[in-house]
């Protein structure tokens, strides 16, 4: 009767394992399978994208190039990703050590607050940020788009800043209290050091983020001002060809040299919170 319910136990077992597995590979497969298309296609020939391609060259990519579109996009979205990442960061630190620290009463309502810009769809965000600039007749649209993307981009940096504060030990600030240094000199030399895969994952989700908005940023752009997403949506209203896939392809890149960076600076199991 035992070895009857080890032998059942263990069919169990192995069939939970099979089902996970399957399920793995599910989500993989859903995940990197519009990626490796949109790769695949960057690479095709035709004028227009087929599946499959009909013959294989690198006429999109020197396309993506030749654009006078996509260049210029692409740096505005640098140079407004490179403002808003350390103004995000410092906002949702600063947010982030306030809230850890706090004990006030409604500490949930502000957490709340805080968290809205996610919580709400963001076609929302974009009308409200379109009706206050234009209540404020400010029309420098480069700054309503870097301002519009802090917004939503620094709930994200007190989120991972939060996370990381939760494994902190309090009673290292106060051993170095204790030692006779400052506040802030136990912030900057204690604190802030042992916290840094949470800065650092708040300041890359900030750039990720506000690099790759398109909803918040179509309602506030202006004539003059054009993000690489919004080139890429203008660009696809005319065009059918295969140009689109060759710039998605080059941002996969740049996303696999930057997770290549972050597991050399800190480790991507650091990172993502799997060990601190």
């Amino acid at each position: 009767m035992l070895k009857r319910k080890i032998a059942i136990r263990r069919g169990v077992d192995a069939v939970g394992v099979g089902i996970a597995n399957i399920s793995q590979s599910l989500a993989v497969l859903l995940l990197m399978g519009p990626i490796v298309l949109v790769i695949w296609l960057s690479f095709g020939r035709d004028t227009y994208t087929t599946v499959p391609p009909t013959g294989y060259g690198l006429m999109w990519y020197e396309n993506a190039f030749t654009q006078p579109e996509f260049l210029p996009a692409f740096w505005v979205s640098l140079k407004v990703a490179l403002i808003v990442m350390p103004a995000s960061l410092l906002i949702g630190t600063l947010a982030a050590l306030a809230l850890h620290r706090s004990n006030a009463r409604g500490l949930g309502i502000i957490q709340a607050a805080i968290y809205s810009p996610i919580i709400i769809p963001q076609v929302v965000t974009g009308v409200a940020a379109l009706y206050f600039f234009s209540a404020l007749a400010f029309y420098n649209s480069f700054w309503i788009v870097v301002i519009s993307h802090i917004v939503i981009t620094f709930p994200y940096a007190v989120r991972t800043v939060l996370v990381a504060l939760a494994r902190y030990d309090p009673a290292l600030d106060e051993a170095a209290a204790g030692l006779g240094a400052r506040p802030w000199k136990v912030l900057w030399y204690v604190t802030l050091p042992l916290i840094r895969p949470g800065l650092f994952a708040g300041a890359l989700f900030a750039f990720i983020m506000s690099f790759d908005d398109f909803t918040v940023t179509i309602f506030v752009i202006g004539p003059t001002t054009h993000t690489l997403p919004i080139a890429i949506y203008q660009y696809l209203e005319w065009n059918v060809d295969p140009t689109v896939s060759a710039v998605s392809a080059l941002l996969v890149l740049l996303a696999v040299v930057v997770m290549l960076f972050v597991e050399r600076l800190i480790g991507l199991d650091r990172f993502v919170g799997v060990r601190g």
